[in-house]
């Protein structure tokens, strides 16, 4: 497990079919993925989640600091916030950095 996905609080939320309303909000659906096990937040396939998972999405930085559906609580979505201040690039090193601040809160 790579330090970015360490960052992960399990909460499962992006396992969760959303749907987007006619004014644009963004709604959690109590459907999950059908590898969620729903009870522990953790996937069942985690090691071959891309390979099985057709709408498993890679979350990368990239990724997280552009869509709109992971709640605030996220912890990747709380790194990206540390690392898009000002003077901060998005690199292997401000993720190991972001991994830190995230423990430190938690």
């Amino acid at each position: 497990m790579s330090d970015w996905e360490k960052i992960c609080k399990q909460c499962g939320r992006c396992c969760f079919e959303k749907r987007i309303e006619a004014d644009g909000t963004i709604v959690e659906t109590e459907t999950a993925c059908r590898y969620l096990d729903v009870v522990t937040r953790r996937c069942k396939v985690y090691h071959k989640r891309f390979e099985v998972g057709e709408d498993c999405v890679q979350l990368t930085p990239e990724v997280v600091a552009t869509v709109q559906w992971l709640p605030r609580s996220c912890g990747y979505v709380e790194a990206i916030g540390e690392m898009q201040k000002p003077g901060v690039k998005i690199t292997p090193h401000a993720c190991h950095q972001a991994v830190k601040i995230n423990r430190r809160k938690g």
